[in-house]
């Protein structure tokens, strides 16, 4: 199947996804979306997905950034922003999308001065562990994130928080040297909806609400 037919094939419920973050998007200062292992139509029509994100008022970063201004700009004032990366790909895991065969070249490109890091799957041995599923490879102790990330995470002096999904039954959240770290995921390994969204507060010189 060729690009085209896969982005088409999807189109549907990539335009509901659209029309739902439209209706919400006037009670949010910005919304800021990070695809992930199921979103091929954002892997293979980048672009054209960045495009119509923006036309409703909502940000699609892929290895990407952005500073978000929070509330009126004040001249030579560049403390009242937040600088957000996004990260979609994850260490090799069955036949998805936005598989990362080389980590280090995607978590390399994480700008130095992120105070918010926005990815799909978590830091190894971060809120990384799957619960009990029918599976005969993984074990409820093993972790599944990436090494890579977890490396560069350290070596962010700006870092405030990190957001992810990914590994289902892992979600909450952990605090380690001075980084929140919260594992954002609301259905459980069978994907039924087993858990609620994560509301947090980030304070810099200022503090900035944020739903993930």
């Amino acid at each position: 199947m060729n690009r085209s037919s896969i982005y088409d094939s999807h189109r549907q419920s990539w335009q509901t996804f659209l029309l739902e973050l439209k209706s919400i998007r006037h009670q949010f200062g910005s919304i800021i979306v990070v695809p992930g292992n199921h979103d091929q139509i954002c892997e293979y029509m980048s672009d054209q997905c960045k495009s119509e994100m923006a036309n409703i008022g909502a940000i699609l970063l892929i290895n990407s950034g952005v500073n978000i201004l929070l509330g009126e700009p004040v001249k030579n004032d560049k403390t009242r922003s937040l600088s957000f990366w996004g990260v979609p790909h994850t260490p090799p895991f069955y036949s998805w999308f936005f598989q990362g065969y080389d980590m280090a070249m995607h978590t390399n490109n994480i700008a130095a001065a992120t105070n918010v890091l926005i990815c799909h799957g978590p830091p190894y041995s971060i809120l990384d562990t799957v619960g009990p599923v029918p599976s005969h490879t993984l074990q409820t102790s093993d972790h599944l994130g990436c090494r890579e990330l977890f490396e560069r995470c350290q070596n962010l002096p700006n870092l405030k928080a990190v957001f992810f999904g990914h590994i289902h039954s892992s979600h909450g959240e952990d605090h380690r040297n001075g980084v929140n770290y919260f594992n954002c995921s609301i259905l459980g390994e069978r994907y039924e909806r087993r858990y609620h969204p994560i509301t947090t507060s980030i304070s810099l010189n200022h503090e900035c609400k944020i739903v993930g």
